[in-house]
């Protein structure tokens, strides 16, 4: 745990302050970049970029499609391009993509699923030590 200059204590996995969100100063007991949990912001951050990534990557199957159909620019250019090129590989290339992308994304809700549930129990842990606690304390006196 490290406090803010606002008097809120966080988590040490988090680089910002819960409450009013300023970086945290110390470099005390810091971990790695990549053994740190993701935030709610970075995930919603990773999946917009994301979807531009593939929003970019549809934009440039679907410019291959229209330059060789010959629209753009005459094929004559380009040499002969057999039928299969024109039709098959761009489809399968958006929908090997599109899965990849899928894939990405629920990863990363599952990886966010498994930390939450790791601090739930956390949380039901330190919530029963506490009540344990009190109920010691109210048969002392």
């Amino acid at each position: 745990m490290w406090k803010c200059e606002c008097g809120e204590f966080n988590n040490d996995d988090f680089e910002l302050c819960v409450s009013c969100e300023r970086p945290r100063l110390s470099d005390t007991g810091r971990q790695d970049a990549k053994s740190k949990e993701p935030t709610t912001r970075s995930i919603f951050r990773r999946i917009q970029d994301f979807i531009l990534f593939d929003i970019a990557f549809c934009a440039m199957v679907a410019l291959y499609c229209v330059l060789v159909d010959g629209r753009l620019l005459p094929l004559k250019s380009f040499g002969p391009v057999p039928d299969v090129f024109k039709t098959t590989l761009p489809i399968i290339a958006i929908i090997l993509f599109q899965i990849l992308l899928a894939i990405n994304v629920l990863r990363m809700f599952y990886n966010s699923a498994l930390n939450s549930e790791r601090h739930t129990f956390l949380l039901q842990r330190i919530y029963q030590i506490l009540k344990e606690n009190q109920k010691k304390k109210r048969g002392d006196e």
